[in-house]
């Protein structure tokens, strides 16, 4: 039993001694085969750099490049264990009929400059330029246009309109999208019960899908001055215009009442002469009524939307 035990220790380690020179042999082998020369095919993903910030970068018509490279086998070991990726420089781009591309001859340099320096770029399979969608950045101002709602406490009036500040602002983006828009709207908002100047801050309604547009401003604030108002009743002489010729007209009355509301102050300054009311022949539909429309053409800024206490009068036409 004990010469059993001796024959098959011997026996296992002979074994054990064979594979460990069998493996040395192998790496003796396998790092001499490393140490030689070889060529091989690569694909790298392209990314794109240094894009100019007059400009804006869409994409391009290559994010892979077919490479053909020559190397040690070491190399190529460490390298089939990266990131297999280059980056070309955007600034290098060539400009024709309003076309940006970067030639062949560029593009390869910028990727023999990237590789390894034992690594050598035999060829690029790709026999085109790339090309690069990218369109020139341009600025554009934009009117704001308010969306705020105001109730006012009775007896109270905006004194002026709104102002919005800013009033406008600057949008940059690329020609073909700036001149599909025209204004640029506040977020909704009502204020209520407002008898005293107000000030509110809004963000700007901006599309959620827009992506090749920068608004260089997100939010205005919009005042208002508010006044209590008193109510006055002025009479005002009537204008008729556009008469036939050979023909004159008689209308009764031939004064009307103007329901104006102002601040005080303002309404104390009004005359008949601010204000200028119409009845415009031509405007006669139905001449057997015998009655013409008013409209108020005139009035000083300071009112707030007078109001005719009749919107027509009647009227008599007779042969001069």
């Amino acid at each position: 039993m004990p010469m059993n035990r001796i024959k098959k220790g011997l026996k296992k380690r002979k074994i054990k001694i064979f594979l460990i020179f069998l493996l040395v042999s192998s790496l003796a082998w396998f790092i001499s085969e490393l140490s030689g020369d070889y060529s091989g095919r690569a694909v790298f993903d392209v990314e794109y750099n240094n894009i100019p910030d007059s400009l804006l970068f869409v994409g391009a018509s290559r994010n892979k490049v077919d490479v053909k490279l020559t190397a040690n086998g070491f190399t190529f070991l460490r390298f089939n264990f990266g990131n297999k990726k280059v980056t070309i420089d955007a600034t290098k781009a060539e400009l024709k009929n309003g076309i940006y591309s970067v030639p062949k001859s560029v593009y390869q340099l910028q990727i023999e400059q990237q590789l390894p320096k034992s690594m050598d770029l035999v060829r690029v399979y790709n026999e085109d330029d790339i090309v690069l969608e990218m369109y020139e950045l341009l600025n554009k101002k934009i009117p704001v246009v308010s969306s705020l709602q105001v109730e006012l406490n009775q007896n109270y009036m905006l004194d002026g309109a709104l102002k919005i500040a800013p009033d406008s602002i600057i949008v940059r983006g690329p020609k073909k999208e700036l001149d599909k828009i025209t204004k640029v709207l506040t977020v909704s908002k009502k204020i209520d019960d407002i008898s005293e100047d107000f000030s509110e801050k809004l963000a700007l309604t901006i599309p959620e899908k827009v992506k090749n547009l920068t608004y260089l401003k997100k939010e205005v604030v919009i005042t208002g001055k508010i006044a209590l108002f008193s109510e006055k009743i002025i009479e005002v002489p009537i204008v008729v215009t556009d008469l036939p010729e050979d023909f004159e007209i008689s209308i009764f009355p031939d004064t009307v009442a103007i329901l104006c509301k102002a601040k005080i102050e303002d309404l104390k300054k009004l005359k008949p002469s601010d204000f200028k009311v119409v009845a415009d022949y031509t405007t006669v539909k139905n001449k057997e009524k015998q009655t013409i429309e008013l409209s108020l053409v005139n009035y000083p800024e300071v009112m707030n939307t007078p109001k005719l206490m009749v919107s027509e009068v009647r009227y008599i036409l007779k042969r001069k």
